[in-house]
């Protein structure tokens, strides 16, 4: 006899023989045990999962010779002929080559004949989304009310295509990918059997390439039983397949970590030299990297890992450098790489400059603690300014004498500098104050115009603002109707009514600047070295500095 291949060979005889669609097993055992066989099904899921298999079984069931069963003999001319795809009453058709209305036409006709030597007539269609639309139209009568002895199975990839007209007529069962360790054990049965000596991480290798189908995996063990005459290793499986070694991938990874573009170039190349498919690289580095970011994330590790190493005390390792954040970043640009060309060269472009890229890159931060930095910074202010509720003026007299001059505390938005002869108010500073933080708000230039501008008066009518006389030039857009809204909008929300802001230019020559020297309102600016040193032990900016885990880099004081 000729060879027969192992995915052949070892095909499931019985529903217990399926492997990792339990859910589908139970359910048709049920329904054969209660006599609640349904008329029509559909099976839908990925190549090689099972649904051809599933098909066969069920008719084996329907059909067999000691009866309808959940457990066929196998052993009857039915269940052989059946196994064999023989059988004249189980009728498989490929829709894929028999798409058209008059195929269709020929069921709908042969329908109504009794099976020639089984209780039922049985037609499994594979890859039924293939039919054509008018394929579809001409079975949907027969499919809904058939004779009593006719079943349908539909097995297709694509159940999206199939229409919503014939699905609502069949009962679905959606077939899943097959786990990891299920292909594994089954391998290793065939392995037992077959007397094929393969290393545990082989097997787990081939489950890992096969993407959850069962047959691709039992032709890629047919293929390396065929290569290996002793025994199979995992530099077999890279050697037959092209797949790079996940001791290359780790130590690319590692280059990353340690911030050496060399190594990662190093170690590109030599997987480009090795003769490795550049995309199938890519896939593999992208499930390195998804792997370390569900380690990183999630608790159950062995469940969830798709590497072949069983070395999770590395991979723990590596996730702890990354943060999530950077994990998910690695895997979209390197996705981005994978989409944007299929040329070779190019592509070998775009991930030279990308792990470079990626071995020279900090480490990313989630926006949300950077956001929950900066509110904190912001209460932290808050806090701090609460009791400065009232700014006033300093006379000449309230100036003492310093022999080291320091820097005055500024307020945050905008000071108020009330006239020198003039009472100080609370009041007014309070409300104009209040009118400058609502104003920054609102309008951050408008704020910024105006921060250097004296307030001398406020009524219930009007605001009167001065302006230094060297910013004439603040005032011209000032006076511009977009501005004055904008101001007087502020005003009357702080007010609660209504006023209109005035601007006058300084007659005594008041400078923005002047406040520096003749010691009017504040001391004289003292010298770099103890500017550096007040400002470095200011507690708000040691606050600061320590909030956000920084340093001072410069220190420069704005005039006005």
């Amino acid at each position: 006899m000729s060879y027969i291949v192992l995915s052949r060979r070892y095909r499931p005889k019985l529903f217990d023989e399926i492997v990792g669609q339990k859910h589908v097993v139970t359910t048709l055992t049920n329904a054969l045990q209660t006599d609640r066989v349904a008329h029509a099904y559909l099976f839908a899921g990925p190549r090689g999962v099972g649904k051809t298999s599933m098909a066969r079984i069920l008719s084996k069931a329907l059909n067999c010779k000691k009866g309808t069963t959940d457990t066929p003999c196998n052993k009857c001319s039915t269940c052989n002929s059946v196994a064999n795809g023989n059988d004249i009453d189980v009728l498989e058709i490929d829709g894929a080559s028999n798409r058209g209305i008059d195929e269709i036409r020929n069921i709908r006709q042969n329908v109504g004949y009794a099976p020639a030597s089984s209780r039922y007539k049985i037609y499994i269609i594979d890859e039924v989304h293939m039919l054509t639309k008018e394929a579809f139209n001409a079975i949907l009568k027969t499919l809904e009310e058939p004779p009593e002895h006719v079943k349908f199975i539909f097995a297709t990839t694509s159940p999206s295509r199939v229409p919503e007209t014939v699905q609502s007529r069949c009962q679905r069962f959606d077939f899943k990918n097959i786990s990891i360790p299920d292909i594994s054990d089954r391998l290793a049965q065939i392995c037992k059997t077959e007397n094929i000596v393969a290393e545990k991480e082989v097997l787990q290798s081939i489950a890992k390439y096969a993407r959850g189908g069962l047959r691709d995996s039992e032709s890629i063990l047919d293929q390396l039983a065929s290569f290996c005459h002793e025994k199979i290793t995992l530099r077999d499986v890279y050697e037959i397949f092209g797949v790079v070694s996940e001791e290359k991938l780790s130590g690319l990874i590692n280059s990353f970590i340690e911030k050496s573009p060399e190594l990662s170039i190093e170690i590109f190349h030599s997987i480009m030299e090795s003769g490795r498919d550049i995309e199938g690289f890519i896939d593999q580095l992208l499930l390195y990297i998804r792997d370390l970011l569900l380690i990183s994330v999630c608790k159950k590790e062995r469940e969830t890992i798709e590497t072949v190493t069983g070395d999770l005390n590395l991979l723990r390792m590596q996730s702890l450098s990354f943060s999530p954040e950077t994990l998910m970043y690695m895997f979209q640009v390197i996705s981005e790489v994978k989409s944007k060309t299929r040329d070779l060269l190019q592509q070998k472009i775009y991930l030279e400059v990308l792990f470079v890229k990626l071995a020279t890159m900090e480490e990313l931060r989630p926006l949300s603690s950077v956001l929950d930095k900066i509110e904190g910074m912001k209460k932290m202010f808050e806090c701090s300014t609460e009791d400065t509720d009232k700014i006033v003026s300093i006379s000449k007299a309230d100036v003492p004498l310093l022999t080291t001059p320091r820097i005055p505390e500024k307020p945050p938005y905008g000071s108020v500098v009330l006239d020198e002869k003039a009472t100080p108010d609370a009041t007014l500073a309070d409300t104009w104050k209040k009118v400058m933080i609502e104003l920054r708000s609102t309008k951050k230039t408008t704020w910024a115009l105006l921060k250097n501008s004296k307030v001398l008066n406020i009524d219930d009518n009007e605001a009167i603002i001065e302006i230094p006389k060297n910013y004439l030039i603040h005032k011209e857009r000032l006076e511009k109707p977009e501005e004055k809204r904008i101001i007087n909008g502020c005003l009357e929300k702080v007010m609660g009514k209504k006023a209109q802001v005035k601007f006058i230019v300084s007659k005594n020559g008041f400078r923005a600047a002047d406040n520096t020297n003749s010691g009017h309102g504040v001391v004289q600016e003292g010298k770099k070295k103890k500017l550096d040193y007040d400002v470095k032990n200011e507690p708000k900016v040691k606050k600061t500095v320590e909030f956000f885990e920084g340093s001072i880099v410069n220190i420069r004081e704005e005039k006005g």
